[in-house]
């Protein structure tokens, strides 16, 4: 039993300096993003995509959480006389899917635009483009749970709407993002017109489905209030 112990000491303190490293590099990654987006997208490298990886988790999780948070700090005091369990799996872990399934969408449409454009760019690194955009909407996600959190409801929302302008701002972006320079081949106008038009045909359906589960989930909560 001792042997055992110290042999899984340097196992437990390992994975302990590889989440101090990675929660080192994330600080750097995120702190170039905010001093220069598309500087910093220019520059990403394979060792970035953990990084990348990151901020598109974060950024799927705190969109619905934030709804989480609102829901449940308006639903028991604001429109029922009694506690109501807000389903945590519905609000969040769903909608957490969702997301992830429409940012590879995107990331997916993009690294095809890339090909057109004759930038020879790979899903990851596309992938990690996005991310360094996708930093400043994520941290403002984030101030805005902070606040729902505190009932500041109107700062919070204020918040998430900046979130979510700056969110179409950097998908913008990453098209821009994708061609430093001239090389022949689609021109970026005709890459943003393509990835505008296909991302808005998926968005909607995704918006459709999101919305009927939402209007569902709140049925279910209006008719437990009754």
């Amino acid at each position: 039993m001792t042997a055992a112990t110290v042999a899984a000491e340097p196992t437990n303190n390992e994975y302990i300096e590889k989440g101090k490293l990675i929660s080192k590099n994330f600080f750097s990654f995120a702190i170039q993003s905010f001093k220069g987006p598309m500087a910093a997208s220019h520059k990403v490298t394979d060792s970035d995509k953990v990084n990348g990886m990151i901020t598109h988790l974060l950024f799927a999780f705190l969109l619905p959480f934030f709804s989480y948070v609102t829901v449940k700090n308006v639903a028991p005091d604001g429109l029922y006389d009694f506690p109501i369990s807000i389903p945590f799996g519905s609000f969040v872990i769903q909608p957490f899917l969702y997301i992830l399934i429409f940012m590879a969408v995107f990331i997916a449409v993009n690294t095809g635009v890339a090909k057109l454009m004759r930038v020879n760019l790979s899903f990851i690194n596309v992938m990690t483009r996005l991310g360094v955009l996708m930093v400043i909407p994520t941290a403002a996600f984030l101030i805005a749970v902070l606040f729902a959190a505190l009932s500041a409801n109107f700062i919070s929302l204020l918040f998430f709407f900046i979130g979510t302008s700056l969110f179409t701002v950097s998908s913008t972006s990453l098209v821009f993002s994708l061609k430093q320079k001239s090389t022949g081949g689609l021109d970026v106008y005709y890459g943003l017109i393509i990835t505008t038009v296909l991302m808005g045909v998926f968005y909607a359906i995704v918006v459709a489905v999101v919305i009927e589960k939402f209007a569902d989930q709140m049925s279910n909560l209006m008719l437990w209030g009754l």
